[in-house]
Formats: structure tokens, C-alpha cells, sequence
């Protein structure tokens, strides 16, 4: 079995996983584990209350910091990248999603760094990121404006 296929059989609990933003990944400091994304079962189109983790062995083993992540009744993940934004050799995460709101959607983005021991982010950093749909949009930005997120 491949291994993004492993990832996406990982048991998140009471939500569902949501294939299409569920990845293998290998990077410190989290090799071969697991990005995965999960979402209500009762709102699937689209998967709406996104959470997304590490799991490694099928245990979560890190939980992203967010102002969006799991907190967010209709947001959903539309794209995912793992790229070394700061030029550390380290792969950062790019996370492009949207939320649900009365009369139309939105873009709720977050850029989360990675220290070599987890994730961190910069919520004031992220709220500059609402006008962006694309993940190359997002880390334009960011080589743009390196000062607000490192």
C-alpha cells in the first residue's frame, strides 16, 4: 500500500478524512508520518469544519496552531504545500482555505513555519493573506514580505 494511501486510513475519530488534503510526508521533524486532513461527516460537499494534524504510526503526534484549524464552523482546505519558504532546508506548510459566510465564501489562509520541533505561525501575518485562491499567490507574498512571517 503506498504511503499516502496508509495516511489516508488513519482513524481521526469523529470526522472523516478528507482524501484530497491528506499526504505522506517526510521532513524533520516529522519523517515518514502523516498531514492529514479531517472534516465533519454531515458536511462533505464541501468538507466543512476542517481540522488537519500529524499523525505518525496512526497517533496524532501534532496539532497545528490556528486561528482556523478546527475552530471554524463552515471553512474548509482547498490546497495544501510543503515548501522551505525562509530558505532554512526546512518544509513549511501553506495552507489555502475557504469559509462560508451569509451571502458568499471567503478566503481564510495560513502560512505555518516549521522550527525544527513543530509549527508555528503569525496570525496578524496571516490576516494579510485573505485576497489570495492560490497557494503560489500565498508564497509570492511571503518572499515579498519576509519580515511579517520569520
Amino acid at each position: 500500500m503506498s504511503a499516502t494511501l496508509v495516511c489516508q486510513a488513519v482513524d481521526p475519530g469523529e470526522y472523516d478524512i478528507y482524501k484530497k488534503q491528506t499526504f505522506a510526508i517526510d521532513f524533520e521533524p516529522f519523517r515518514d508520518s502523516c498531514f492529514v486532513t479531517s472534516h465533519n461527516p454531515e458536511m462533505d460537499d464541501p468538507p466543512m469544519e476542517s481540522n488537519f494534524a500529524i499523525f505518525k504510526n496512526g497517533k496524532k503526534v501534532f496539532d497545528f496552531p490556528s486561528q482556523f484549524n478546527g475552530v471554524s464552523f463552515g471553512c474548509w482546505i482547498d490546497a495544501v504545500a510543503f515548501p522551505d519558504l525562509n530558505g532554512d532546508k526546512r518544509n513549511d506548510v501553506v495552507v489555502v482555505s475557504k469559509c462560508q459566510a451569509k451571502e458568499r465564501s471567503y478566503n481564510e489562509n495560513t502560512v505555518y513555519i516549521n522550527d525544527g520541533k513543530g509549527f508555528t505561525t503569525r496570525e496578524d501575518a496571516n490576516t494579510q493573506l485573505g485576497e489570495f485562491t492560490t497557494v503560489k499567490q500565498v508564497i509570492d507574498f511571503v518572499g515579498e514580505n519576509r519580515s511579517m512571517f520569520f
